[in-house]
């Protein structure tokens, strides 16, 4: 493959990743929306039912947003009676993160949602899908090693 063949392709991977995760996002948003969710609260929602109650850090270590920050989105969930903030038991300055269980219910609700999507593309595409995934890490720890 030549040179130029070569950047071509880089960008059009680069082209067709940021399509895509406008797309995905798009599909998800059609899921959430009924549960009065966006793509961002579903997914921290999943996030925080997934690790149980963790610091603001560790959650934003789980989610990947490109736009606001994550105190403000914590902030709404509180707000909307989804999250609740405790103190630390071990770190009197550290505060805890942890669902309510109305916060639990709308994490499952969002996750039966989410479900037929990724059923979708775990059939048509899984095997695939396992080696793109192994490759974009590849790809990200290159960038973040730069």
């Amino acid at each position: 493959m030549s040179r130029t063949s070569c950047e071509d392709a880089v960008l059009a991977f680069s082209f067709e990743l940021k399509r895509l995760t406008t797309e995905l996002n798009a599909a998800l948003a059609v899921l959430f929306r009924p549960l009065g969710l966006s793509c961002v609260q579903a997914e921290a929602l999943m996030a925080l039912d997934a690790l149980g109650p963790v610091s603001l850090k560790e959650l934003a270590a789980h989610l990947v947003a490109e736009s606001g920050h994550p105190s403000r989105l914590v902030s709404r969930l509180v707000t909307d009676g989804l999250v609740v903030r405790t103190g630390s038991s071990t770190d009197g300055r550290a505060v805890v993160l942890e669902l309510t269980e109305h916060g639990r219910e709308l994490a499952r609700n969002a996750r039966e949602a989410r479900r037929p999507l990724v059923n979708d593309f775990a059939r048509t595409h899984g095997a695939r899908l396992a080696e793109t995934a192994e490759l974009l890490r590849e790809l990200r720890a290159e960038l973040t090693e730069r």
